[in-house]
């Protein structure tokens, strides 16, 4: 895909007992760092279900360990593809 955007795709996958889902979005950065990138799609995966939350396993506990969520993949993309995709998703 594209490697300087500040427009990106996000996956994150999450565990609820014995259901697994996914969740995808799109997301409009400051600037096109790759940092900026990681920063804000850890502290996205980390808030996702409020405040309360615990570190593990490579992702975030909540509600007392009965959910589970982490950051699957994420990528650049283009203007048009964020523009186009944040009316679906």
């Amino acid at each position: 895909m594209f490697k300087n955007s500040k427009y990106i795709i996000v996956t994150l996958e999450e565990r609820n007992g014995e259901y697994e889902y996914t969740h995808k979005s799109v997301h409009e950065l400051v600037d096109e760092r790759k940092v900026t990138a990681n920063r804000y799609i850890r502290n996205w995966a980390k808030t996702f279900y409020g405040e309360n939350t615990e570190t593990g396993d490579g992702g975030y506990y909540f509600n007392d360990g009965e959910v589970f969520v982490k950051v699957y993949s994420w990528d650049y993309i283009g203007k048009e593809d964020y523009d186009i995709l944040a009316r679906y998703l």
